[in-house]
């Protein structure tokens, strides 16, 4: 069982996602999975656009292997109490949900509507896709692995919602999209 108050902040890179642990006095409180959507989207989707059916299913694989590789690490994470995805990449998929580019510092969304933002844009060729509110041109790629990561981590931690916010710890390696 996980303490009361132990969550997890997810950020999530152009080619990584660092866990980081919070709540807790854990000493290896921060782990990476080495996936971000752009990695996803050179490595698994090939830069197919809209990706394979196959493709999709081996990037929610590829994620889900990651997280269970740091939740044998970490097995009490599988109890979290509250996550949080945070980054660009976040913000956009929280900004295509709400359909606006408007968004609080931080905003909770449910797995279901995680679920419809996926099956809908995955369907989507990218010049459909651009006329979804609040999705900007900078994410017209990555939006699609960007769901993801964030349906692999939420089913594989049987969440029915998560917080969204833009606010991450600047990376002075990060990849520009």
């Amino acid at each position: 069982m996980t303490p009361a108050g132990v969550g997890l902040v997810l950020t999530i890179h152009d080619r990584r996602t660092v866990l980081e642990v919070t709540g807790t006095a854990v000493t290896d409180g921060v782990h990476t999975i080495p996936v971000g959507p752009v990695s996803l989207l050179d490595d698994v989707f090939e830069r197919r656009d809209p990706p394979a059916a196959a493709d999709l299913t081996n990037a929610l694989g590829i994620v889900h292997d990651h997280l269970d590789d740091v939740l044998i690490a970490e097995p009490t994470l599988v109890a979290t109490s509250s996550i949080v995805f945070a980054g660009h990449h976040a913000r956009s998929l929280a900004q295509v949900e709400i359909g606006s580019v408007d968004l609080p510092g931080t905003c909770r969304i449910d797995r279901a509507a995680i679920d419809e933002v996926f099956r809908t844009i995955v369907a989507e060729p990218p010049s459909d896709r651009r006329h979804n509110p609040g999705l900007d041109d900078a994410h017209l790629d990555t939006i699609v692995a960007t769901c993801c990561i964030v349906l692999a981590i939420m089913r594989r931690l049987a969440l029915h919602d998560a917080a969204f916010q833009e606010h991450a710890a600047p990376d002075a390696d990060e990849d520009v999209n």
